[in-house]
């Protein structure tokens, strides 16, 4: 029975520090989305004060220099939006306690319960691990 209650143990610990890295990553990426906004806002502060440099500008340079603004905006936008779907709400895994767990803590003994809850643990890292990994992929993309 030791067995299996450190199993459970062990299973729900990783867990746990699967979730644990869960929120950081939404923590990191909610950072890196701050800075972003405020880049894009210290941005559009520096088009707005070089203005007057681009009116005064003629010809081929004045739309390479537009050309640069839009495409910059286009490439800050983009990471924006990436990061932000990187910490859109994602259902966070967790052991599921329905009526199958209330029958088989009822009606099974201490091994039985201990080898369930541990598979579920394990189940819900395993799903974890999936959403991490999405999540990370798509803010690397953002980055």
């Amino acid at each position: 029975m030791e067995r299996y209650k450190f199993y459970y143990e062990l299973s729900k610990k990783s867990l746990d520090e699967e979730i644990d890295r869960y929120r950081k990553l939404d923590e990191k990426a909610a950072k890196f989305l701050n800075i972003l906004s405020i880049s894009i806002v210290g941005y559009t502060a520096l088009i707005n004060a070089s203005r007057t440099m681009l009116t005064s500008t003629h010809g081929v340079q004045k739309w390479i220099f537009i050309s640069l603004i839009v495409l910059t905006y286009l490439a800050l936008l983009s990471a924006w939006y990436r990061i932000f779907n990187a910490i859109k709400l994602a259902k966070i895994p967790r052991i599921i306690f329905d009526r199958n767990t209330k029958s088989i803590i009822e009606d099974e003994d201490m091994l039985t319960i201990y080898d369930s809850f541990a598979t579920r643990c394990q189940k819900a890292i395993v799903d974890a691990q999936a959403t991490l990994t999405e999540k990370g992929n798509t803010l690397i993309k953002g980055l």
